[in-house]
């Protein structure tokens, strides 16, 4: 069947981005996005949540989960959110947040914090700040030995590049250890996504390469439950920018991504999936994996600005992706996508 897509929030004046999505125990899909002014967000950066009980065809009212305005020319800016439900059933969201200015020129001061719920999401407590530090982080991934990880990216001034970072505990959160996931000079490994392989408990990590030129996406790979990290390695994910990964009911990996042609202005147009083995997950050499491509969505607008994304399996099977994109107005809204593995 072809994609669908629908809308799920477009306010007037609100640059509403960065969505990200889970499916509860109780059957409530939950998106949690950004509002601000615009992308880079100067005015003001609120956290908001929309509900929905009906897998994903309607949405409730906003629901504001973090506030935040500029002032004496200062905004505390709320950056990526991300959401989640653990085994005991508490939903979290965690979010990067810091001060602008300076903003991302000093990844080093943005802290990660948390909300939790023990209500279906109806109500949240929070925030709550962690020693984790980067920006744009990953879901909180629970490996199967129940280590929790969290991935943030920083900009390294020792060489002046980009290092990938994931924070370990193994105390459920009290206490967090940053480990280097990719750290070489030439390459800009940020955004990552990381998955564990049910067969063999590999964790992989995608990340985004951001150099402007159009490169695949690296992964990197740990066989020790996040302790050591193995890579880079290519992927087939060529010009990909925040991997949102994930296991498929099939056993499958898929990652959503925005695509980007060599960091040409206007040319992240595009938003795709891709889906891969995990045979092809964990494989170190390119030309003995790959995947498939599948379009979703395509940003018309002048200056177009989409791809960061969260998605969740239905009860029925289907798999339901948010994003936020221009195309037909100049504020950023939230658009959902209706698809099935079948699809690729």
């Amino acid at each position: 069947m072809p994609v669908r897509r629908i809308v799920i929030s477009n306010t007037d004046g609100v640059y509403e981005c960065f969505p990200c999505l889970t499916l509860t125990r109780a059957g409530t899909l939950i998106t949690v996005y950004r509002e601000s002014d615009s992308h880079t967000a100067a005015a003001f950066s609120h956290l908001v949540l929309r509900r929905s009980t009906d897998q994903g065809e309607t949405w409730s009212e906003r629901q504001v989960l973090a506030e935040s305005v500029q002032r004496d020319g200062v905004l505390h800016k709320w950056n990526c959110p991300r959401i989640g439900q653990l085994d005991d059933g508490r939903l979290w969201v965690l979010c990067d947040g810091y001060n602008v200015p300076p903003g991302e020129a000093r990844t080093v001061d943005s802290r990660v914090h948390f909300w939790w719920s023990d209500d279906d999401g109806l109500t949240w407590s929070g925030p709550e700040a962690t020693s984790i530090f980067g920006i744009v982080p990953d879901k909180l991934v629970v490996t199967n030995r129940g280590t929790w990880l969290v991935a943030a990216h920083i900009h390294e001034t020792r060489h002046g590049f980009i290092v990938q970072f994931v924070f370990r505990s193994e105390d459920q959160g009290r206490t967090w250890e940053p480990i280097v996931v990719c750290d070489q000079e030439g390459l800009n490994p940020c955004e990552a996504g990381i998955v564990q392989l049910p067969d063999d408990g590999t964790l992989v990590c995608y990340m985004r390469e951001n150099s402007g030129r159009g490169w695949p996406g690296p992964k990197c790979l740990s066989h020790d439950d996040g302790r050591t990290w193995q890579g880079p390695y290519l992927t087939d994910i060529i010009g990909c920018h925040r991997p949102v990964v994930g296991l498929l009911p099939s056993g499958n990996i898929m990652v959503t991504h925005r695509h980007t042609c060599r960091g040409r202005i206007g040319s992240a147009r595009n938003f795709f999936a891709y889906r891969e083995s995990p045979d092809s997950a964990r494989c170190t050499d390119p030309s003995q994996g790959g995947g498939i491509i599948l379009p979703l969505d395509h940003d018309r607008w002048e200056a177009p600005d989409q791809g960061y994304s969260g998605w969740a399996v239905l009860p029925d099977g289907r798999l339901l992706v948010v994003n936020y994109i221009r195309d037909d107005g100049p504020m950023a809204q939230i658009r959902g996508y209706f698809l099935s593995e079948q699809d690729f």
